[in-house]
């Protein structure tokens, strides 16, 4: 099997109801969300927490026929039981390696597709991606995008952000399996991912954790911050555990299985 390409950790997806109101919660939180435009032809929008080249995306539908009709139905269904953490990506340099890769472990995948944005700004931001299995959507894998603009003029466009709450960067990601050895071979030989400890994988200078839980997906992100303090939060459902974090003391974990 070929090498597996170079992979850093690029976003944490959290699907919220409506999108405005997310922006406010996670600003009230001391986060600078802000709109980061319109998935062309696919009835969804986002807004971004930015850190450096990773991030946070808050994913919602403004128009559910459009959703629907581009094969959406996934966040659809997600979204009419709960908001909160749903997949996380992987940056790739080479995303039809990753397809092929994927397909030499005799697993299913969707892609490699192209999609793009329409930023608030009028431009146009655009990448690929690849999907193991049969969605991306709370599942215990991540699936890769590959961007079509170079990383440097997509900082240049957006900025890295400095947080009123100090954090400044996605450390860990935790995946709830339901069957642990089998996701350890799959992080391990099928996606080609270099091991970081027990039941854990490094990916840029992210960390991948499984656990041993009842329902697959993603549990919580962990957030590098510039103090030495912790104290979890949560919003949405989506479990964030933060270094240093000096957000609202009525704020309190919530777990998303």
């Amino acid at each position: 099997m070929n090498p597996a390409p170079a992979r850093r950790l690029d976003h944490v997806v959290i699907a919220v109801r409506d999108l405005d109101d997310g922006i406010a919660r996670y600003r009230a939180l001391g986060f600078d969300a802000r709109s980061g435009g319109r998935h062309t032809g696919r009835g969804t929008h986002n807004a971004i927490v930015r850190f450096g080249l990773d991030y946070l995306e808050l994913i919602s539908v403004y128009d559910e026929a459009e959703a629907r009709a581009a094969g959406r139905n996934e966040l659809l269904d997600v979204l009419d039981s709960r908001e909160g953490l749903v997949a996380y990506a992987l940056a790739t340099d080479d995303i039809e390696g990753e397809a092929e890769r994927i397909r030499a472990a005799g697993l299913p995948l969707i892609g490699p597709f192209a999609m793009e944005r329409l930023r608030p700004d009028g431009s146009t931001l655009s990448w690929r991606l690849v999907i193991p299995g049969d969605g991306s959507y709370r599942r215990p894998w991540p699936f890769f995008i590959q961007w079509d603009q170079p990383d440097a003029e997509r900082l240049a466009r957006d900025g890295a952000t400095a947080h009123p709450n100090g954090a400044r960067g996605v450390r860990t990601v935790t995946v709830g399996v339901r069957d642990l050895p089998a996701a350890r071979h799959l992080y391990a030989e099928a996606l080609g991912l270099v091991p970081a400890g027990h039941d854990a994988f490094r990916a840029g200078t992210a960390r991948i954790t499984l656990v041993q839980a009842p329902q697959d997906g993603p549990r919580a992100i962990g957030l590098a911050a510039f103090t030495d303090r912790e104290l979890d939060h949560a919003l949405a459902g989506a479990s964030i555990v933060l270094e240093g974090y000096a957000g609202p003391s009525s704020s309190r974990r919530a777990s998303i299985t």
